[in-house]
């Protein structure tokens, strides 16, 4: 009878054990908190901010809504939040400049553009560098596009028909502001039997240039003639 007694006694005390463990003051509540994207995509802020999520801690990204669902102990949280508001900031406002120069080795009358051109210090280099005798202007465009988006855009003249797709990024350093590009130069050449555009490559390349830097991006010859187009492009920061 004794021995029943001290076994029910253990037994009850094992319980009551059991018991504190699962009421401990270590299981903390989760803190929940709907944010909403406003720059950056969702899925960047879902990498970027995964990677600091304690093992209890998830975070559901919202696409259609630009929403992150967080749940975690509310010290991550917090910190996840302080995150948010240092990398979902408005990117840097560019400008593009795009020259698109016709280069001849035929030599024709010169126009006041071609002499406004020859005068160019960019294009006397050309002129050196290269064997055309005349150049003229094409086409030119001011594109305005924010930091790290995608830009296309048509440009050519004399029944040439180009695409120019680009792209920047913005690069902040001590010695200078510098932008990243990467850039497509493509001809259009008709349609085929079901409709779809076809094109040449003329261009293809990722440059690195200086606020205010104007640049040769490339020559490409057309149609194995006697003409090619040449390339210029600068950028700057408006905003």
């Amino acid at each position: 009878m004794k021995k029943l007694a001290i076994i029910s006694l253990v037994l009850f005390l094992l319980a009551g054990m059991n018991g504190y463990l699962y009421s401990s003051p270590e299981k903390t509540e989760l803190r929940k908190e709907i944010v909403t994207v406003k720059y950056i995509e969702t899925r960047a802020a879902y990498d970027i901010l995964g990677k600091f999520l304690s093992p209890k801690g998830t975070i559901q990204p919202v696409r259609r809504e630009n929403k992150l669902i967080i749940e975690d102990l509310p010290e991550v949280v917090e910190k996840l939040l302080s995150m948010l508001k240092e990398i979902d900031v408005k990117p840097v406002d560019l400008q593009l400049n795009v020259e698109l120069i016709l280069g001849s080795m035929t030599l024709k009358e010169k126009t006041d553009l071609d002499k406004e051109l020859m005068s160019d210090p960019v294009m006397k280099e050309l002129g050196n560098l290269l064997k055309y005798k005349s150049f003229k202007r094409l086409d030119s465009a001011i594109i305005k596009i924010q930091d790290n988006r995608y830009s296309s855009q048509r440009m050519g003249g004399e029944g040439i028909s180009l695409k120019l797709d680009m792209r920047p990024r913005y690069i902040k350093e001590e010695k200078g502001d510098t932008f990243q590009v990467e850039l497509g130069l493509r001809q259009h050449r008709g349609f085929n039997a079901e409709g779809k555009e076809i094109t040449i490559v003329l261009i293809d390349t990722t440059l690195t240039l200086k606020s205010g830097q104007r640049t040769v991006v490339g020559v490409s010859k057309l149609d194995g003639g006697d003409k090619a187009l040449i390339l210029i492009i600068s950028g700057k920061i408006i905003g």
